[in-house]
C-alpha cells in the first residue's frame, strides 16, 4: 500500500517455505519497487522459513549478501 513512498535501495531476502510472508507477496513487492525504479534485489533461500537458521550455509550467504548490499549502497537512506 505504501510502496510508492519507498526511495531507499531495498534488498528482499525470503525463505521459499516462509508462511508469514509468502513468496508471492515478496515477488509483488519486488516488482512494484522495480516499476518505481527503486534499486532493489530479491534473494530466495531454499529450505528456509522466516529467517535463515535452518541451513548454516544460508546464514552465511545472508551475511555475504548484506555486506555486499551495504558496500554498494552506503550512506543515509532517502526516507
Amino acid at each position: 500500500m505504501y510502496v510508492g513512498n519507498v526511495r531507499t535501495p531495498t534488498m528482499l531476502m525470503t525463505g521459499v517455505n516462509d508462511l508469514r510472508t509468502p513468496m508471492g507477496q515478496t515477488e509483488e513487492y519486488y516488482e512494484a519497487l522495480k516499476v518505481l525504479k527503486v534499486p532493489t534485489a530479491m534473494v530466495r533461500f531454499n529450505n528456509e522459513w522466516h529467517g535463515t537458521s535452518s541451513t548454516p550455509s544460508n546464514f552465511l550467504r545472508t551475511q555475504a549478501f548484506l555486506r555486499s548490499w551495504f558496500d554498494r549502497y552506503p550512506g543515509k537512506p532517502t526516507i
